[in-house]
């Protein structure tokens, strides 16, 4: 009598229990930048911990749909993310401090001078998704990613928004 019971709530439980779980690697739409808080939360969360202010653009090639931060406190490093999802444009910010980073990048790169006379490195590679300019200013070092299609170099965009940091 008591298996004749047990066999249904057993046989139940399974069928709830048959409901596959959420993928972890399936992304949520409504998050395209992944968890981030408001990029004035990680900058300030940066600036407390490090004793450092940082420079924020005021200058962004296109209208972003997502913003958002993150400070990685582990490697000292605060990255900014301006994404318009509906053209799929991504420009991506990373500031940490300069002892934390080694200074030599993977592939070629050429420098470029800023407007205040700052000597950054461009990185363009037809093999990346991004053009990068990286460069220090203020103990800190600032390296500004931008998404490109095929070929196209993005020096001009980048160099604006470097130059437009306050």
């Amino acid at each position: 009598m008591f298996f004749n019971k047990l066999i249904p709530i057993i046989l139940s439980l399974s069928i709830i229990q048959s409901i596959p779980p959420k993928d972890p690697l399936n992304s949520d739409p409504s998050k395209p930048l992944g968890d981030v808080v408001p990029i004035e939360a990680s900058v300030s969360q940066f600036e407390n911990t490090n004793k450092q202010k940082i420079s924020l653009p005021q200058y962004i090639p296109f209208t972003p749909t997502h913003t958002g931060g993150h400070y990685n406190e582990l490697l000292k490093m605060l990255s900014i993310q301006y994404l318009d999802q509906k053209a799929n444009n991504l420009l991506a910010i990373s500031v940490y401090l300069k002892k934390n980073r080694s200074k030599n990048f993977e592939v070629k790169s050429e420098n470029v001078t800023l407007a205040d006379g700052t000597i950054a490195m461009y990185v363009h590679s037809e093999d990346h998704g991004a053009d990068i300019i990286r460069f220090k200013k203020n103990n800190l070092t600032y390296q500004i990613r931008l998404s490109k299609r095929g070929t196209e170099k993005k020096l001009d965009d980048l160099i604006k928004v470097a130059n437009s940091l306050q």
